[in-house]
């Protein structure tokens, strides 16, 4: 049952094109499954789909495989590599669901490939060290071209490394109801951390089904978003910005820090996205949010209103988050292009928008040099006003969390 549920999401994955996340939470809902077998089959296939792909080349080039067999083939040869599976085991049960679903031509085909690719294992011996290392760990290898570029190759394979485990399924605690401290002496299944003094890491199934989530004693964000939030350092009674704020998690974190006195403006570019953040700030108890659909790149947006503290969280690549979403790992290079002008100019906006002896935290949960350090390095070019207080980059594999890029920056008062 298990793996043909996996199968079924892999397929409309494929098909729809749509997020990988969001389609295996709508396949499990009201599903009696063990939905961790479900879930390591999906994120697995599509983690090391190149991998996957370099293995079943010799059987499969030249010939045209639909999209069932495909995906079908793919968490097969997962299910050998990756899973404690014994081949036969795995060829008769792939055999047997192409039977079900498509017929005996399909078995057949199943089980030829399969078996030829089970018995002739592909070495990566004679490829480039980076090529090898594009394939073994799937990412694309201009991807581990530019990691190599920014970060040597010894920090390139931890990355990549990192990018390929299980990530800690990570909430934060909400201070206006409870304390961590509290908390954890009536929910053993949390346990805190060591990074930020909110964070806490569950040892149960998805924490948006927890008694504790549904109350708003706690909210789901990885300790990287956490600590970037945490940087703006927001006090009670401040008017702060939130440029690009769904789902809300940092917004809400803002709040918390605020002790909710203040005011908080949050923006997001998407009408739908607006529910999402009424809806945390509700759960959690939080009351200062004003959240508006706003394209946050057209200054008009924001009136004349001028903020104390501002996070411009920006849209990016998002190469810090491959271990959560491994399908962005095969976006083409070429989306920098038009994220990096977009950064660009929502820092501009941002500088005007900061009130004299104001801060801006800009960040992104990429790990690439060129939207992070090299983007705010021409900011403070164009800005000799505007001071970096203090500049962090999380690598994934650093606190086993999500890679982050947070700049905490100071609009100096005038002479």
């Amino acid at each position: 049952m298990e793996r043909e549920l996996a199968l079924e999401i892999l397929i409309a994955y494929e098909r729809d094109h749509t997020y990988l996340n969001i389609a295996l939470n709508h396949a499990l809902e009201h599903r009696d499954v063990k939905s961790d077998l479900v879930t390591a089959l999906v994120y697995g296939t599509i983690q090391y789909r190149l991998r996957l792909e370099y293995e079943l080349e010799p059987q499969i080039t030249g010939r045209r495989v639909k999209v069932f067999e495909r995906m079908l083939l793919f968490m097969s040869v997962y299910e050998h590599l990756y899973m404690s599976m014994p081949d036969y085991a795995i060829v008769d049960s792939s055999v047997e669901l192409a039977k079900k679903k498509k017929g005996k031509r399909t078995s057949q085909f199943i089980n030829g490939v399969l078996r030829t690719t089970f018995q002739n294992p592909r070495s990566l011996d004679g490829l480039e060290e980076v090529e090898a290392l594009s394939i073994s760990e799937s990412h694309p290898l201009w991807m581990v071209k530019m990691f190599v570029a920014q970060y040597g190759l010894e920090e390139t394979k931890k990355i990549l490394k990192a990018n390929n485990e299980v990530p800690y399924k990570t909430a934060r605690i909400n201070t206006l109801k409870t304390s961590r401290e509290a908390f954890i002496e009536t929910h053993p299944d949390f346990v805190a951390s060591s990074n930020s003094p909110y964070a806490l890491f569950y040892k149960g199934g998805n924490i948006a089904h927890t008694k504790a989530y549904q109350e708003g004693l706690l909210t789901i964000q990885d300790e990287s978003s956490q600590l970037a939030a945490a940087l703006l350092d927001p006090k009670p009674g401040e008017t702060v910005l939130d440029m690009c704020a769904a789902p809300g998690s940092k917004t809400t974190e803002l709040a918390m820090l605020m002790n909710n006195q203040g005011s908080i403006d949050a923006f997001d570019l998407y009408e739908h996205k607006i529910k999402l953040i009424n809806d945390n700030a509700k759960r959690l108890g939080v009351d200062i949010i004003q959240a508006k659909a706003g394209d946050a790149t057209d200054l008009t947006t924001f009136g004349e209103k001028h903020y104390d503290k501002i996070l411009l969280d920006g849209p990016c690549t998002g190469l810090g988050v491959l271990s959560r979403k491994p399908e962005i790992r095969y976006h083409e290079a070429s989306i920098m292009d038009e994220i990096i002008p977009i950064q660009k100019k929502l820092l501009e906006n941002a500088y005007k928008l900061c009130k004299m002896g104001g801060n801006i935290v800009y960040s992104t949960c990429t790990i690439n040099k060129k939207e992070n350090e090299k983007q705010i390095a021409a900011f403070i070019k164009a800005h000799e006003d505007v001071t970096i207080v203090k500049e962090r980059t999380i690598l994934p594999y650093e606190i086993h969390s999500d890679g982050f890029y947070m700049c905490l920056l100071k609009k100096e008062s005038q002479a």
